[in-house]
């Protein structure tokens, strides 16, 4: 009897860990698998977007801006073995091979004191999602443009991973940097920090706010209320983006209902987002940026706030102030 049950015990352990366990999806040959050679992905990635036109595969041991970094950025990608410039997996598990690429974009000139002539200063490290069909979208995976970071894929419990190691300056005075690592996954339509067990917290109201910027940058305030009505006070460049407009006549104010299913999936991202633990602040080193300001009152009237100078905190903050700019266009506003 005793053994009837050790061995019933041992059969639900095995179920439960099969449950847990990453199941991967068979990859359906596409064109991304079919390609080999430099040029040919080059060439695959200049026809995916118009805004790569001119993308050129680039190991990170061959970046020699006037950016410092690059030199740091070297020395890490070493330590870390990473000398190929693509890697193909899946990362979104939907048996179409992606492709993760580093290279130039020549999208960004520069002129190095003391050397004749101009030269790049991009930094473009890529995913292509593959979608079947010949569906494709490219991801920037740099956070912050100008910053250098190692993008590896990393396995997980055989299931892949996009991993973003950077160099991050602790001591200006002794020019002293520490290592981090941000394991990244494909939801939600984006990359965002991997959270193995994400919580339930009920969300009730989600506000967030931006500044204005050195440019036309929207200036708004949602309030968003998952059991009464929601408002959007617009306030400048959230219709016309006209800069000669400028600070005047604010845009007005708008009421609606939002709708559940859009709420529920907030909800969802916050949650995945682990917000709770964030920071109560994060910035930016550059200047005349955007501020998003985030207050989630949640679990009967506790409430996080977090000042993002940047808009950029975190992959999945960045995801979320995009879902949020996107409300303000697809509900049923009503002008007050």
């Amino acid at each position: 009897m005793k053994i009837i049950k050790l061995f019933l015990i041992l059969l639900v352990f095995a179920s439960c860990k099969n449950e847990t366990k990453f199941l991967k999806t068979p990859i359906v040959q596409s064109e991304i698998d079919r390609l080999k050679s430099k040029s040919e992905i080059e060439k695959f990635i200049q026809k995916s977007d118009t805004n790569y036109k001119k993308y050129e595969l680039k190991n990170l041991q061959n970046f020699n801006r006037s950016n410092r970094r690059d030199s740091i950025n070297k020395i890490l990608a070493n330590k870390l073995n990473v000398k190929t410039n693509y890697t193909k997996v899946d990362f979104d598990n939907n048996g179409y091979t992606d492709l993760l690429a580093i290279g130039d974009n020549h999208d960004c000139i520069s002129f190095r004191p003391g050397i004749e002539g101009e030269e790049s200063c991009s930094f473009s490290p890529i995913v292509v999602m593959n979608y079947g069909e010949n569906k494709t979208k490219i991801f920037h995976i740099d956070k912050e443009w100008g910053n250098s970071i190692v993008p590896k894929v990393e396995h997980i419990n055989s299931q892949p991973f996009l991993v973003i190691y950077t160099q991050k300056l602790v001591d200006g005075k002794k020019n002293e940097y520490a290592e981090s690592k941000n394991i990244l996954t494909f939801k939600f339509g984006d990359f965002i920090e991997y959270n193995e067990n994400p919580k339930k917290n009920k969300i009730t109201r989600i506000e967030f706010s931006t500044s204005g910027c050195f440019g036309s940058c929207p200036v708004y305030k949602l309030t968003l209320n998952r059991n009464s009505l929601s408002v959007f006070n617009a306030r400048y460049y959230n219709f016309n983006k006209e800069q000669e407009v400028g600070y005047g006549k604010e845009e007005g104010v708008f009421s609606a209902k939002i709708n559940k299913t859009e709420f529920d999936k907030l909800e969802e991202l916050i949650n995945y987002c682990d917000f709770e633990n964030l920071n109560k602040e994060y910035y930016v080193m550059h200047t005349d940026d955007q501020t998003g300001n985030l207050k989630i009152t949640f679990n009967n009237g506790k409430v996080k706030t977090i000042s993002d100078y940047g808009m950029i905190g975190t992959y999945g903050l960045k995801k979320l102030y995009d879902k949020l700019a996107e409300i303000r266009f697809s509900q049923k506003w009503k002008k007050n």
